[in-house]
């Protein structure tokens, strides 16, 4: 089926949100909220008691496993409508978009708050110190952690609509709606990561979230913008590890 971009075509392809495949309630839409609460808590928690390699994947895994068990609670057996098999085209506007996910945010940083005024992110700091195996763990790790990134966004988002729509808000608008406040959440998470850095947290890391949440509205597919996210933030990586062999 031919997708557009009509308001038509946003309440039959979003899922869950206009009633497909089941509807969101009041109650179901709250069980989405809860459960990406618990896991960002999980994920921040786990670490903390169990400070080495195991700790960060058993985080990582529960940040995921958590939110697939509350949306498997929230719509039952339909959960598999938001992790629809990807087609090419999906891959490839989850890779095309990654230039956008660096670019916007650095042209925001750089205009918005100056370059001088940022803050570092000390997950990245280490990266170059870590033996070959290791790394390519991390790398493992960082990529299920950013599929629970990605339902840390996308099922909040899913349920504000459909709270927003039930309300009596035009799908259209609920969808931006819920697209500008999930990235501020979304953006608002990053707090302890960038030294709670409110304009960097909010703008810089919301821009780089609003990219990559209008990849999964444009293409209803999950796995459309966990690729963009992996990609952004593999590439990252990479420039750090290139600059760090340069630099020694």
């Amino acid at each position: 089926m031919t997708r557009t971009t009509t308001p038509a075509s946003i309440e039959s392809d979003l899922p869950y949100s206009f009633g497909n495949p089941v509807p969101l309630t009041t109650r179901s839409s709250a069980q989405l909220w809860a459960a990406s609460a618990a896991a960002f808590a999980l994920l921040v928690a786990v670490p903390r008691w169990l400070p080495d390699l195991w700790g960060g994947a058993l985080a990582a895994l529960l940040f995921v496993g958590v939110q697939w068990a509350g949306l498997r609670w929230a719509v039952g057996p339909a959960w598999v409508a938001l992790f629809r098999r990807p087609r090419w085209r999906d891959v490839a506007l989850g890779l095309a978009a990654v230039p956008l996910v660096i670019g916007l945010p650095a042209l925001v940083a750089l205009y918005a708050l100056g370059e001088s005024h940022l803050s570092g992110n000390p997950g990245l700091n280490t990266l170059a110190t870590l033996p070959l195996g290791q790394l390519i763990a991390h790398l493992a790790l960082v990529a299920v952690q950013l599929l629970g990134e990605e339902l840390v966004t996308i099922l909040p988002l899913l349920a504000t609509v459909a709270l927003l729509h039930h309300a009596g808000m035009p799908a259209r608008w609920a969808v931006a709606a819920a697209w500008v406040v999930t990235a501020l959440v979304f953006g608002a998470l990053h707090l302890p990561t960038y030294q709670w850095h409110v304009g960097q947290a909010l703008l810089v890391i919301g821009t780089a979230r609003l990219v990559l949440t209008a990849v999964f509205i444009y293409t209803r597919n999950l796995w459309a913008s966990t690729i963009a996210h992996i990609a952004n933030d593999w590439t990252i990586m990479a420039f750090v590890l290139a600059s760090a062999r340069n630099a020694a």
